[in-house]
């Protein structure tokens, strides 16, 4: 049976869920856990292949449809129990606008009780699943990268954010062809190989990790080929060859059903009936342990290294420029004015902009000059996004946080006469929205994710901002990444909070490393002769540890807008 709620609430679908249930004999007892699909696509693929993986692991299936840029806010649900959901109980969310701020609440309420929690993305994996809003509640985390655009680059981004629990369909694929490899390996006489191949399909996350898990495990590098002539048209590994002394190992895969192996000494080669392994089955594998699979954090580890050094963000971007003026004013009047260009370029590149502003003395009085300027250079407000650099986790209200000092200067001017829609505005929490910090700084983490920021800020060379807005504290610091302070070292996430903050107040929210050094255009507003110091250290060379503000590069132009006293010695 199938039931659909329009314009409803949790609290709605969980009576329905109840209501349908008890009319057709259901109970949740024999549920073994809360499956939660983030569909971004085609909703149901991915939800077939969970229905059949309900007949081995009966779940509740939740799926989240989300359209973060409808015209409206609201949630939609469909529920389907019996015959229509196989041995789980579904339910679809179809989450518009606003409605995607609080998916935690929302999901929260459908859980299943003293049950694990799995958190499933068949495509646009998210950089740290367990720093996403929905991953950070699960006990294990799936990803598909072969499902992404850039299936290579995704599974670089997963290793940066990796953390136990996390695991990918790409993995899952190879569990055959592992259990194979390892078996013909261990035939009498066992010697190891001299050289390593492997073939498949190029770019593809299988292929990577097939000859990341050989390498791992027998400590000797894997060449990877492609395709031979005369191979399948098929996706992912086509052999492996171990070259011993006395012969070769070769597993080569003939058609979508079987490969033939050849031992030393044998080279008739024996078939191997090994059917390529499809969506339900590779979920049904995923749900069978819940416990971490840690070989496959190992392996994405030794196939692809971390970023250790936080300078790496910001090299290789042109050379910063300065921008000098008589006074504060002068510098926010030149900023404005700037960024309101570059704004207006950039919306006729892009449908959207998005502009990170930032707190101070001078980053305020920029936030104030900025409707004039963007009004003067034709910026078409309705498609421009606001962002901040750093929040105080402070009360909402409270003077101390970087929104309230712009709210009369520059939010309410463009909402009620330019047309900036309220749901562009990104505020970064505070206390009374009910989240710790870290949690606060996930669900900002994942409103940058759901707007498509996610692999800019984890692919060197792209951006997503346009212009990043930062202040620079005397002691250099820029957002809330201060000198020597621990909470530089968070760079698997988008956003992170930080405590323990050398200025008052103590805890605060910050946009990370790798999403800093993700925009376009970078402007460091400067005023005051007790910031030349800091402003001559950061002309030096890139040093975030020591010197945070010398650590922020944008991949078009850097910019500093100084005034007389603060650039004094900054040559």
């Amino acid at each position: 049976m199938i039931t659909t709620l329009t314009d409803t609430t949790a609290s709605t679908i969980n009576k329905q869920m109840i209501e349908m249930r008890e009319t057709f004999g259901e109970n949740t007892i024999g549920r073994v856990l809360t499956l939660i699909i983030i569909a971004t696509g085609d909703v149901e693929k991915p939800l077939e292949a969970a229905v059949a993986a309900s007949h081995e692991h009966p779940a509740r299936v939740i799926v989240v449809d989300a359209e973060p840029e409808a015209a409206s806010s609201g949630l939609d649900a469909e529920i389907r129990v019996g015959r229509d959901a196989g041995a789980a109980e579904v339910v679809i969310l179809r989450a518009r606008g606003d409605v995607l701020s609080s998916l935690d609440t929302l999901v929260m309420a459908l859980l299943l009780p003293d049950a694990p929690i799995v958190t499933w993305w068949p495509e646009n994996a998210p950089s740290s699943p367990v720093h996403d809003v929905l991953g950070s509640m699960s006990q294990r985390r799936i990803t598909d990268s072969a499902a992404c655009a850039d299936p290579l680059g995704t599974l670089k981004r997963l290793r940066r954010g990796y953390a136990s629990g996390d695991s990918d369909l790409a993995w899952s694929r190879l569990t055959r062809w592992r259990g194979l490899v390892a078996s013909a390996y261990e035939v009498p006489p066992v010697a190891v190989p001299q050289q390593i191949q492997v073939s498949g399909t190029v770019d593809d996350p299988s292929v990577a990790l097939m000859a990341g898990w050989l390498r791992h495990a027998l400590g000797i590098d894997a060449e990877v080929l492609p395709p031979r002539e005369g191979a399948p048209d098929c996706a992912g590994v086509h052999s492996v060859r171990l070259v011993r002394e006395d012969g070769t190992i070769e597993l080569s895969r003939v058609d979508d059903d079987s490969i033939v192996m050849k031992l030393p000494g044998d080279d008739t080669g024996q078939h191997v009936t090994m059917p390529r392994r499809t969506l339900p089955e590779l979920v049904t594998e995923e749900l069978r342990r819940l416990d971490p699979d840690e070989v496959y954090g190992e392996v994405l580890a030794s196939t692809y290294s971390s970023v250790g050094d936080a300078a790496t963000f910001a090299t290789g971007k042109p050379e910063p420029r300065d921008v000098v003026g008589p006074d504060a004013d002068a510098v926010a009047a030149a900023a404005a004015s700037a960024t309101a260009a570059q704004l207006a370029a950039a919306l006729t590149e892009r449908p959207q902009a998005h502009l990170v502003l930032t707190g101070g003395t001078v980053g305020t009085k920029t936030a104030a000059a900025l409707p004039e300027a963007l009004l003067a250079a034709g910026v078409d407000c309705s498609r421009l996004h606001l962002w901040w650099g750093d929040e105080r986790y402070v009360d909402p209200d409270s003077a101390e946080r970087n929104e309230v000092g712009v709210r009369e200067s520059l939010l309410a001017p463009l909402q009620s006469t330019a047309g900036l829609p309220a749901r562009h505005v990104h505020v970064m929490p505070s206390p009374a929205d009910g989240m710790s910090l870290d949690d606060a700084a996930a669900w900002y983490g994942q409103q940058l994710d759901q707007m498509g920021g996610d692999e800019p800020f984890s692919t060197r060379g792209q951006a997503f901002f346009d212009v990043l807005l930062l202040g620079v504290g005397p002691d250099g610091h820029i957002a809330s990444l201060f000198p020597q302070h621990p909470g530089q070292r968070r760079v698997t996430t988008s956003a992170a909070g930080v405590t323990d903050s050398p200025k008052p107040p103590s805890e605060r929210i910050s946009l990370t490393w790798p999403v800093l050094n993700s925009a376009r255009h970078v402007a460091l507003l400067v005023a005051g002769a007790e910031k030349a110091g800091a402003v001559r250290d950061a002309h030096g060379q890139i040093d975030p540890w020591r010197v945070p503000a010398s650590s922020v590069r944008g991949l078009e132009s850097t910019t500093w807008y100084l005034d007389e006293a603060a650039a004094q010695t900054s040559t």
